[in-house]
């Protein structure tokens, strides 16, 4: 009997851990990014740090005078809230700024994006499209 009790507890503890995982990485894979000051689009992968966390970085830009910044990483230190359903406590590189920032999958293919100083009341929300893979030059 403690035998099954144990296995069930055990099953139930990994299986919960799979469920939140795919969960979290549910954010990972290639977006497309409007500039919020020009009409330039930029595309970003998201992808999951070694210590569990998720960034983004550059992979495609557009602008041919924006291409120095392919390589550069955005977005840095996202972790999953599974209480919340979102990713929070993430910074994000804008400018020669580096502000908060909060994610959520607000529809399927949409990544809603929070980027804010202080509060998040005093922001700036923008829409990342997903991709299904690398744009080509």
């Amino acid at each position: 009997m403690k035998t099954i009790i144990l296995l069930t507890i055990f099953y139930s503890l990994t299986v919960g851990h799979c469920f939140t995982q795919n969960k979290a990485d549910a954010i990972l894979g290639y977006y497309l990014s409007p500039d919020v000051k020009s009409d330039d689009k930029t595309q970003l992968e998201i992808y999951k740090t070694s210590d569990g966390k998720y960034a983004a970085k550059v992979v495609w830009t557009g602008n041919k005078a924006k291409r120095h910044l392919v390589g550069t990483i955005q977005i840095k230190n996202l972790t999953y809230n599974p209480k919340e359903n979102l990713w929070d406590n993430g910074k994000v590189v804008y400018e020669g700024g580096e502000y908060s920032v909060t994610a959520n999958i607000s529809e399927p293919g949409k990544l809603k994006l929070r980027g804010y100083l202080g509060i998040s009341l005093f922001g700036k929300t923008i829409y990342w499209t997903k991709e299904k893979a690398l744009r080509k030059e």
